[in-house]
């Protein structure tokens, strides 16, 4: 297979020799090459090692790595320090140079500009050292960096080892400056702060808990003075000069949480370890933990599309947690639905795994458990309730939970219980109710939106609009035998591919519904009635084609009446 590597392309072999060509001429007496990597010594990269010189005939060592797909990408130069003798040898690691300023990755990369700002018809290295010439200026001036200099990519402050995710901002106790989070490590290196925040666990394999002693800091404090190079030295200083404590005292391991005021990012978390031998005692580097607040990040790709704080306030009840209906509850999770109701009395068994939104970690579990992890991993703020009940033998779970709710959502594609919440609650409650289904093979499916001013599925009946597509070809399926420990009528057979096209779309029809009447970008739902005609298609359409009506209610309709 061939692999692009710019230099060796016959394409850009004047581009090489020209961008060579700077470096070695030094950009107008500007920069200094001491080191030129050709590959196949540097895996397929161009690698040079300098130094820049920029304002008042400062100096900065840089490393510059062009991309195996140059130009189409930009190079990078990366701040660094390293020892050189007089004829350019390098003579020591090469270690990144971070300013504590922003706007720079932890391996000392410079933010110069946003990616699709290069422009490879007219950008080349020397434009690169220019910009970055620019970018040291503004590293080493007291005030930092410009607001129309800064690239938005939020690198982090520096190097860690871990994240703790908190849910939703921490309020805390007013005029008192130190206290405990026991937080939960859910993968190695990886903690979520649970107690005293949330009702219920997220993760359901949790590898242990630890307690981390946390401190306010005073206005104006900064995580670069606290810890500026982020040695041993530092947190003896930390501790002596901020924290007013004996680093010595107590355990040898010590988990600290720092909260900041004064920056974006206002928590920062530690494991520091000391160690005493004999009388020489030793702060080892400490071991960083970015913190991510979940509810600030968790919607921002989607918040333009979907408002998230109207859909926070949304209900939805679900009744059916199979293949369509986990799909469906995940999905409306991801997209900011607050509040849940689910509905179903099956156990995910093996069967269910290849086409459920879950997987064979939670064989044996009842759905409505299973669903409700695949929520709470989603976003631990959401509220969900499960019933593991079936609502032909309901003593009023539904009925609760269809008063508190926007919407209710039926996929278990039984006519007993269709019929029961079509004839007896969309009556009593003035709200949209859907059902789906699919058919043999999940072949085809339907989705039916019934509300007060759309038929109901006794109108559709009388209008023969109660149907599944029906493919072309004529398809045998062989008979299922019901699944171990199972004494109800085997699953209907058909593929995750082809649930899944009609768990989209009541994903999306759940969302117009929620968002009819409040100020949304995302379009109003048009039509009421839904076939799929799915990978064989039908005597009346194409394959892969969706088929929307808008019927009325029927005026023989004796539900409607």
């Amino acid at each position: 297979m061939e692999t692009h590597e710019w230099h060796k392309h016959p394409s850009f072999k004047n581009l090489f020799e020209s961008e060579i060509g700077t470096l070695q001429r030094g950009l107008m007496g500007d920069f200094k090459l001491f080191q030129l990597i050709i590959p196949d010594q540097a895996s397929g990269r161009v690698v040079a090692l300098g130094e820049l010189t920029f304002g008042e005939k400062q100096k900065q060592k840089v490393q510059i790595v062009f991309p195996t797909k140059y130009p189409f990408a930009p190079p990078a130069v990366i701040a660094c320090n390293f020892i050189v003798d007089d004829t350019g040898k390098i003579l020591s690691p090469i270690q990144p140079t971070l300013f504590g300023k922003g706007n720079q990755y932890t391996d000392g990369k410079m933010c110069l500009f946003e990616q699709k700002f290069w422009k490879k018809e007219e950008h080349n290295i020397g434009w690169a050292l220019r910009r970055a010439q620019n970018w040291l200026i503004s590293a080493h001036s007291p005030e930092g960096f410009k607001r129309e200099d800064i690239i938005e990519e939020y690198p982090a402050h520096m190097a860690h080892k871990g994240q703790v995710l908190i849910p939703k901002k921490i309020l805390l106790p007013t005029n008192v400056k130190s206290g405990q989070f026991l937080l939960t490590q859910f993968k190695p290196f990886h903690y979520i702060l649970e107690s005293n925040i949330l009702s219920e666990s997220t993760f359901k394999l949790n590898i242990g808990q630890e307690i981390f002693k946390w401190y306010v800091l005073e206005e104006g404090i900064t995580l670069k003075m606290l810890l500026p190079t982020l040695t041993g030295q530092d947190v003896v200083n930390l501790y002596a000069n901020y924290l007013h404590e004996n680093i010595l005292e107590g355990e040898s391991i010590k988990n600290i949480a720092l909260y900041l005021p004064s920056e974006d990012k206002e928590w920062h978390f530690f494991k520091i370890r000391t160690q005493t031998e004999g009388n020489q005692i030793t702060v080892h580097q400490p071991i960083y933990y970015i913190s991510r607040i979940i509810e600030n990040e968790l919607y921002l790709r989607t918040k333009d599309i979907f408002d998230d704080k109207i859909l926070q306030r949304k209900r939805v009840t679900i009744i059916g947690l199979g293949a369509i209906g986990s799909e469906v509850a995940k999905s409306l999770a991801k997209n900011g639905i607050g509040h849940f109701n689910l509905f179903d009395m099956d156990t995910f068994e093996i069967g269910n795994s290849i086409r459920h939104a879950a997987d064979l970690f939670y064989i044996g579990e009842p759905k409505t458990d299973v669903v409700k992890q695949l929520i709470l991993r989603s976003n631990p703020n959401i509220t969900v309730n499960s019933y593991r009940i079936d609502v032909l033998n309901d003593t009023g779970f539904l009925e609760a939970s269809l008063k508190e709710s926007d919407l209710c959502i039926v996929m278990t594609a039984e006519d007993s219980v269709e019929y029961l919440i079509n004839d007896y609650y969309i009556k009593n409650f003035n709200i949209p109710f859907i059902f789906a289904r699919a058919s043999l093979g999940a072949f085809s499916g339907s989705i039916q939106v019934v509300d007060s001013h759309s038929a109901c599925l006794r109108c559709l009946s009388l209008e023969t609009a109660d149907y599944l597509p029906k493919p072309k070809e004529d398809i045998r399926l062989n008979e299922l035998k019901p699944e171990y420990g199972s004494c109800s009528s085997p699953a209907l057979p058909g593929s995750e591919i082809d649930t899944k096209e009609i768990s989209l779309q009541v994903a999306r029809i759940s969302l117009q519904c929620l968002l009819k009447g409040e100020k949304s970008i995302y379009p109003q739902l048009l039509n009421k009635q839904f076939y799929w005609h799915g990978p064989y298609g039908s005597v009346a359409k194409d394959p892969f084609t969706w088929e929307m009506q808008n019927l009325k209610k029927h005026k023989d309709c004796n539900i409607c009446k």
